[in-house]
């Protein structure tokens, strides 16, 4: 179902952003999903949304790195999430340490 929800969302603010951009957004992504997890006080809805904006992002970035992946892929978000973001990580891309300095590529 997710993955599903994942395939039908709509591109938003992703169309256009490429290179230092589109990590960047990603960066921002990822914040937004990790600070709104119901159990810090957001409601489903929002972490649900921030979730889906996270991938959405998530699946451009690995896109653009030549990583193969796709939304069918996210039957456990978490864990894909996680799987992608070392893949990222070895070729170059540390989400986590970007997000630590802000972003900055």
């Amino acid at each position: 179902m997710y993955a599903d929800l994942l395939s039908h969302a709509p591109v938003g603010r992703l169309e256009g952003l490429t290179d230092a951009a589109l990590v960047a957004f990603v960066v921002v992504c990822r914040a937004e999903m990790l600070a709104s997890q119901p159990y810090k006080g957001a409601s489903a809805y929002d972490s649900l949304a921030n979730e889906v904006a996270y991938d959405r992002a998530l699946l451009k970035l690995c896109a653009a790195n030549d990583i193969e992946v796709g939304a069918g892929d996210f039957s456990h978000p978490a864990e894909e999430r996680h799987r992608l973001e070392h893949r990222l990580a070895d070729a170059g891309l540390d989400l986590v340490a970007l997000a630590k300095t802000g972003g900055d590529c």
